[in-house]
């Protein structure tokens, strides 16, 4: 299992405007959608009002890859650009953390 992290720095005043977009088309939904991706999340960063954080759980590796390489998410690389200070490129990825130990809380 690994956990990627990809940090969003956004243009001054537009962090709002981002996580609407983010719910708005889905991209988190479309993400947990796709084979592999169990989880997936997006945080304001506490310190930096023009960063966001977002996290995604994946049973591997190659699933992250697949969804980097993912159609959808490959034509949603200008919409995403209007809100980031540094462009992303279709091939952009946050960085990816192997679980090697881990704990959770299941509520029934």
């Amino acid at each position: 299992m690994i956990r990627t992290f990809l940090s969003l720095d956004v243009k001054p005043g537009q962090r709002d405007a981002l996580i609407a977009w983010y719910k708005e088309s889905g991209a988190l939904e479309k993400a947990v959608e796709y084979a592999g991706c169990l989880s997936t999340e997006l945080y304001p960063d506490a310190e930096d009002e023009d960063r966001l954080l977002v996290t995604a759980l994946w049973e591997s590796g190659e699933d992250y890859e697949r969804w980097v390489a993912h159609p959808w998410r490959q034509s949603t690389t200008s919409q995403i650009n209007q809100f980031l200070k540094e462009g992303f490129t279709p091939e952009s990825r946050g960085s990816a953390l192997e679980s090697l130990h881990q704990a959770s809380l299941t509520h029934s």
